[in-house]
């Protein structure tokens, strides 16, 4: 696999990220040559004969010197999550659908950074820092927290009576 931009790629979508953007990407470029070379370094290491790329998201990212979501030549087959959801391999992801948080017009906790981001604590604020008090977060976090984890564990609860023998599982996007 070649990490540089080949012929036919589109060198002009570089142009239209912002800074941002082009640092984002410059940073996953370089974590999957890391990736990639230590990859090769184990099949040499090791005489392995053939890698498989079992990746999650067979995709070009933006800034990539690719199309913006076209998938990797070397693609084989493209399983999407549903089918691998139905097939038993993945998980079901649960989500809490409660949003208790009264005289809100809108559900807070689907954009809940928008609402809290200006009173979290400033990270590395000296020796307060890692001293920092859970109850002192703003309303909307606890009670999106404690929303979150009443669900898990009343769906821990439910597959236990159940009998299910795996329970269920915490997802961080």
């Amino acid at each position: 696999m070649r990490l540089e931009t080949p012929e036919g790629t589109n060198d002009d979508a570089d142009e239209d990220l912002d800074a941002d953007q082009k640092e984002e990407a410059k940073k996953n470029t370089e974590a999957a040559r890391l990736w990639i070379s230590g990859i090769e370094a184990v099949k040499r290491k090791l005489d392995v004969r053939t890698v498989f790329d079992l990746s999650a998201t067979p995709f070009f990212l933006r800034g990539s010197g690719y199309a913006e979501g076209t998938l990797f030549p070397w693609t084989v087959c493209d399983f999407s999550l549903m089918d691998a959801i139905e097939c038993g391999i993945v998980k079901l992801p649960r989500v809490p659908v409660a949003d208790n948080v009264p005289g809100e017009d809108m559900p807070i906790y689907r954009n809940l950074w928008e609402h809290i981001g200006k009173k979290m604590p400033k990270k590395g604020r000296g020796k307060a820092a890692g001293n920092l008090d859970p109850l002192s977060l703003p309303v909307p976090l606890q009670t999106a927290l404690d929303a979150l984890y009443g669900h898990y564990r009343t769906t821990f609860d439910m597959w236990q009576k159940e009998s299910i023998p795996v329970p269920p599982v915490w997802l961080r996007l």
